[in-house]
């Protein structure tokens, strides 16, 4: 196979000195490919092996031509774990002007996703987004809507009060935690995020409707 027939996601080997050199394509820009380096092995593993290969290097930029008669081995969708090296490398050697549209498209993906009720595809997407710039707030609570949309409710509190940490006066990030620990039945501990939320916007006339409810309850 050509390095030209290669594409996103796929992963390949060479060898050398009778070593497998095995590495995953994360993004082809021009006559580069920025690859995942997995530890050589003397022993080819079949495509089920390979989420159990050492990870020698997240990230190196490397000539599409510089690989000696690459050979396809599996392919696997690009996941937001696989760019850590990459989005490292955008903070190190770009402006943030040049790496903010590609968190942008992170963000458009994940939002088309939401809307197609893909939620573990869009958490994927805001979490590429989040690795790239980590202050994208509305990503983080666009990340945190998917999660409860399944009913995740703790890990829907942590991107909330990771949101707080880069936008601390939002009043839908401190509500949804209050939603959260109402759906969960933690009465007591959701109603403090309620009052902080109503303190925020008093305007808001959903934060009071818990805040009287829990009342009742409590």
């Amino acid at each position: 196979m050509s390095n030209s027939g290669f594409t996103e996601g796929d992963i390949f080997y060479t060898v050398i000195d009778n070593n497998y050199h095995i590495f995953k394509l994360l993004v082809q820009e021009y006559a580069t490919w920025h690859v995942m380096h997995f530890a050589p092995v003397t022993q080819l593993p079949n495509a089920e092996q390979v989420d159990d290969l050492e990870i020698y290097g997240y990230h190196a930029p490397i000539s599409a031509t510089g690989f000696n008669n690459p050979v396809l081995l599996a392919h696997q969708p690009v996941i937001a774990a696989d760019l850590i090296g990459y989005h490292t490398y955008l903070q190190e050697t770009l402006r943030p002007e040049d790496y903010i549209p590609i968190a942008q498209r992170y963000y458009s993906t994940a939002y088309e996703f939401t809307n197609q009720q893909l939620h573990h595809e869009a958490i994927d997407a805001y979490s590429k987004a989040i690795d790239l710039l980590p202050y994208f707030y509305e990503a983080i609570d666009n990340r945190a809507f998917c999660k409860m949309d399944l009913g995740l409710w703790d890990e829907a509190i942590e991107d909330f009060t990771l949101s707080l940490t880069q936008n601390p006066e939002s009043m839908l990030a401190e509500f949804s935690i209050g939603e959260c620990y109402y759906k969960k039945g933690e009465y007591v501990k959701a109603l403090p995020y309620f009052e902080r939320a109503h303190q925020l916007n008093p305007q808001h006339p959903a934060p009071d409707t818990y805040i009287q409810a829990l009342k009742a309850l409590l």
